[in-house]
């Protein structure tokens, strides 16, 4: 009985690891668990950077300037979750797309800092 049960536990855990490590291979997904999958750790990269260059950001602005960024985000945020969920499902390649261009977003804002000054009225957006 003990051999048995170390036999399907062993099958189990191979299961699982090399349906793990085909799932990292995004390039030849083969169904939508592996889709879904690729695309939660490209957004979850895209969230790491849209974080991150928000942080950068700030350290730019003012007080002022700073509020105004943070209620641009939280109110870009509310958007990003109201457009993004259909049937009570969250869409994550919507929100993958709109955290891309959000990014993007911060980075026009990063550039526009860096080489003219940062603009407070381009920051409500």
């Amino acid at each position: 009985m003990m051999k048995l049960s170390i036999k399907l536990l062993s099958a189990v855990i191979f299961l699982v690891v090399s349906g793990t490590s085909y799932a990292d291979n995004c390039d030849k997904t083969r169904n939508t668990y592996d889709d879904i999958y690729c695309t939660n750790k490209i957004f979850a990269s895209a969230d790491e950077d849209l974080n991150r260059n928000y942080q950068k950001l700030r350290t730019q602005l003012n007080q002022n300037q700073k509020q105004i960024l943070k209620k641009s985000q939280l109110a870009w945020i509310r958007e990003r979750d109201e457009q993004c969920v259909e049937d009570q499902k969250v869409d994550v390649e919507c929100r993958l797309e709109k955290t891309q261009q959000r990014n993007q977003w911060l980075v026009e804002r990063l550039r526009e800092c860096k080489t003219v000054g940062c603009k407070t009225s381009r920051l409500s957006n």
